[in-house]
């Protein structure tokens, strides 16, 4: 009788100790992705300010307490989300090096970044974080996005600048004219009968007219 109990009592009991001990790495990744995909759900349907952090623990599986060893509110939870979310969006940016033509490249990356942040996960993030800028953690997380996405673009108006195919105007003056123009309406043109890539893309080629009769200078690609 012995014999034959021992070995199945001793092997769950360290199968149990395995799975007490700490997660492995890997193991860490896949909870915290399931954790920020069940935030963002959340956070979403009932609103940043009515959600609740034991809502999402039991959404993703996890306890109270492992919940808040990794975000310590909702502000750092959904910061994480929209770190998460934004590098979702630099996914198959083209990459704007090397340059032989750099207006060509801005006109490329410009229609890129509308692409995405006209997705409807995107719109409904960026609803999510205007409810949220309060939180310091949100602020950070969104000008950290910003740093990260505006930086391609800075280097391409440098080379059109020194190119002479954009004025030397400051850098940062002529980004957020093309961002204004081409880019940041994305979010609201669904939301006022402009639903789809066809409207999107319509519309932006009527601004990169405007912009190239504007702004660019003779000799620049039209492309």
């Amino acid at each position: 009788m012995d014999d034959g109990s021992t070995p199945t009592q001793a092997q769950p009991q360290a199968g149990s100790r395995r799975k007490q001990g700490r997660p492995s790495e890997a193991e860490r990744r896949v909870i915290d992705e399931r954790v920020i995909d069940a935030a963002f759900a959340i956070f979403s349907a009932q609103g940043f300010d009515a959600a609740r952090m034991d809502k999402v623990a039991v959404a993703a599986g996890v306890t109270k307490m492992s919940l808040y060893r990794r975000f310590p509110g909702k502000g750092e939870l959904l910061a994480a989300v929209i770190k998460r979310q934004s590098a979702q969006l630099h996914t198959d940016i083209p990459t704007p090096e090397p340059v032989t033509d750099p207006v060509a490249a801005i006109k490329a990356l410009m229609w890129a970044y509308r692409e995405r942040i006209s997705a409807d996960r995107m719109l409904a993030l960026q609803r999510l974080a205007l409810t949220a800028v309060q939180e310091d953690a949100v602020r950070q997380a969104l000008a950290d996005v910003r740093a990260h996405y505006v930086a391609p673009v800075d280097m391409l108006v440098d080379i059109a600048k020194a190119n002479g195919a954009l004025p030397p105007m400051p850098t940062e003056e002529l980004r957020e004219i093309l961002f204004d123009l081409l880019v940041n309406d994305a979010a609201s043109l669904p939301l006022h009968g402009y639903p789809s890539v066809d409207n999107q893309r319509r519309i932006f080629i009527q601004r990169w007219d405007v912009l190239r009769e504007g702004l660019l200078r003779d000799g620049t690609s039209e492309s």
